[in-house]
């Protein structure tokens, strides 16, 4: 019987590697790999539930209990990944030509604002002003100020923009655009958080949607300019994308082709009659987006997702910020399930209840992986079974169900996510989410909406203990495990286990390890010099130095602060004042450093006093860029060489000029 159960998985397993091989030029491959993948599952765990709890005692039971139920968890989201991902879906384009008649919508524009630092604000603001629309005159910029703050209102009189308060701050986020809902009356309604800065081609790249009038909303992803805490504490900036990118350009595109794209808080314009159908932005829930877009879809709105990066805005600068913002997004969800249930909500139908209850249940995932990482170490650590079986049975169940599971995602992921790397996000936020998802369950949490911090900038770096402490305990824990395991099988301890079972364990605790190493990682927060982005440029310029004359040079890179220019002169003057003209904008400079590099010499200047109009001009060919001219990044997403790299770059001491 084993056998013939050995042939068959052997079989599988061929032709899941033959599937993975050919499935990225042949789709139909890659549809039967996702189909061989859910069965070499179902087969491990029909064999999982009936052969493989241990029975030593009441607490093993029960720990084996736990992890199959993790497991079956992990099952029924991959489940509802692949019935999104079995058909690739891509919105049809639908420009402004549609309106050939002229006649566009009107279009507001609301930018919420509660604590940022007003030049976070202007360069958003700036942005939607340089928004390209065939009639100019009918888009209005409202910038909802929750601070009531006299410095942003000066800015907004400054910028000829609408400045709104409010007397009461009920409902946080949702209650300002609530409240902007009742003193602006444009047909469409874009959403903007204050560090989100739309590219000039935003309007013209979702209007059209709306020639539709059923089109309740139309969602763009949240991309970011500056490295999020994995890719820079890391130093993975060229090597790992935003770890919101695949949720981001990915799912929602596949939630796009069931009506159940996400709303996720910002770069989306709404159907102004839509938001008055279900009474505007929903309240009550810290996660008002999911809420809002999930109840437009019930009301019968079409929805849709515009995979292309129209606003770009600021990620969470630092680790600890990061678990912030996955806490409250948890928190939120488990409140969305309690007020709005999707099996509860009237109007949705099978699949946007099934795709919404995935997304509340991926939340638990955190629960999930902490059992993952806590099972291999109750084993060799504390001697808990929470699985008891043979070296044989694991390579006949569970060896074609792990290589199908890894082939599988990678291949549908293409390259945008892989396995490791989700392992690895998993991992570092497991006991933060977890912690969420059940105190938000069961304590009654009291947690209200807050805005992450954005533009924080420090010359030191920090090892933040608060955020790595159950990170290093797990570790340390793993670690533990691994010396007993390997001194119990060389002999050097007398073993209490079987043979077999250490094996599966060390192998398991070495999976964990390489997570829980780069996670450890992740708190050490490396020094942020620049208050500001920098975007490369190639753009040639005549300078005009006050005091040595005129300097042919480039601008390397440069955003609204100053620049980095490469110099023809080989002279190494005292730099001084200058300025330079680019189109007819002025720009006055301070020279901050000068360094010979590569027999050039690199001078760093700060702007002095920008006009309104060389302003606008660095927002609009830097963070405001059209996405027709921008060039998504490539990333290999590859990590095993950070283990060791990292250490040699956190030792290499990185200061200012």
């Amino acid at each position: 019987m084993n056998t013939l159960i050995l042939g068959i998985e052997g079989a599988l397993l061929f032709l899941t590697v033959v599937c993975f091989c050919l499935g990225k030029k042949y789709h139909i491959l890659k549809q039967v790999l996702i189909v061989l993948y859910i069965v070499t599952m179902a087969v491990y765990l029909i064999w999982r539930i009936g052969w493989t709890i241990p029975t030593n005692n009441v607490l093993s039971i029960i720990l084996g209990i736990i992890l199959v139920l993790a497991e079956l968890g992990g099952f029924c989201l991959s489940l509802v990944f692949y019935r999104m991902f079995f058909k690739k879906f891509q919105r049809p384009v639908q420009n402004l030509d549609v309106y050939a008649d002229g006649q566009y919508p009107t279009v507001d524009v609301f930018i919420a604002t509660y604590n940022e630092e007003t030049p976070i604000l202007k360069r958003s603001i700036v942005a939607a002003l340089l928004m390209h629309y065939p009639s100019p005159e009918l888009v209005n910029i409202y910038v909802c100020d929750d601070g009531s703050r006299e410095n942003v209102k000066k800015l907004c009189e400054e910028l000829g923009v609408h400045h709104v308060v409010r007397e009461t701050h009920e409902h946080a986020k949702a209650g300002n655009l609530n409240h902007a809902l009742k003193v602006s009356s444009g047909e469409l309604v874009v959403t903007m958080d204050a560090d989100m800065v739309p590219r000039t081609d935003f309007l013209e790249k979702t209007v059209g949607y709306f020639h539709n009038k059923n089109m309740g909303f139309i969602q763009t992803p949240q991309t970011f300019f500056n490295d999020d805490p994995y890719q820079f504490n890391l130093f993975a900036t060229n090597t790992i994308g935003n770890d919101q990118d695949f949720f981001m350009r990915s799912i929602e595109q596949q939630k796009d082709a069931f009506n159940a794209t996400m709303y996720v808080g910002s770069n989306a314009i709404f159907r102004r009659k839509a938001l008055d159908s279900v009474g505007g932005f929903a309240t009550g829930v810290i996660t008002e987006d999911m809420a809002t877009g999930m109840l437009l879809q019930a009301k019968k709105w079409d929805t849709g997702f515009v995979n292309e990066n129209l606003a770009s805005g600021l990620a969470p600068e630092t680790f600890g910020d990061l678990i912030k913002q996955r806490d409250r997004w948890a928190r939120g969800n488990i409140q969305v399930a309690k007020k709005w249930h999707p099996w509860r909500v009237k109007g949705l139908d099978l699949m946007q209840r099934v795709i919404y209850t995935d997304g509340i249940h991926y939340w638990f995932s955190g629960i999930y992986k902490l059992v993952f990482l806590l099972a291999p170490i109750l084993f060799l650590v504390f001697g808990q079974y929470s699985l008891q079986t043979s070296f044989s049975q694991i390579l006949i169940f569970w060896l074609p169900a792990f290589i199908a599971s890894q082939l599988t995602f990678n291949l549908v992921s293409e390259k945008k996510q892989t396995v490791m790397l989700s392992n690895i996000y998993e991992t570092a936020t497991a006991p933060f989410m977890a912690y969420g998802v059940f105190n938000e369950l069961f304590l009654k949490s009291k947690q209200k909406f807050a805005v992450t911090r954005k533009g924080v900038n420090s010359e030191d770096s920090f090892y933040n203990w608060r955020t790595a402490w159950p990170i290093i305990v797990l570790l340390v824990l793993s670690l533990l495990g691994l010396v007993r395991g390997i001194c119990f099988i060389f002999g050097i301890w007398a073993s209490p286990f079987p043979k077999e079972g250490i094996y599966i364990n060390i192998f398991w605790l070495i999976y964990n390890s390489f997570a829980l190493i780069l996670a450890s990682y992740l708190s050490n927060e490396r020094p942020r010099l620049r208050k500001s982005e920098r975007f490369q440029t190639e753009k040639s310029i005549v300078i005009n130095f006050y005091n040595l004359g005129q300097v042919q040079g480039h601008i390397l890179d440069w955003n609204e602060d100053g620049a980095r220019i490469a110099l023809m002169s080989q002279n190494k003057n005292n730099y001084t004042q200058g300025e330079f003209v680019i189109d007819g904008n002025q720009f006055k400079f301070n020279c901050v450093w000068q360094h010979q590099s590569m027999e050039k010499l690199i001078i760093g200047v700060t702007f002095d006093d920008l006009n309104l109009s060389a302003y606008e001009y660095i927002i609009e060919h830097t963070y405001a860029q059209s996405s027709t001219l921008y060039q998504n990044p490539q990333y290999s997403n590859q990590l095993w060489h950070i283990v060791v790299k990292w250490w040699v770059d956190t030792l290499r001491k990185r200061k200012a000029h």
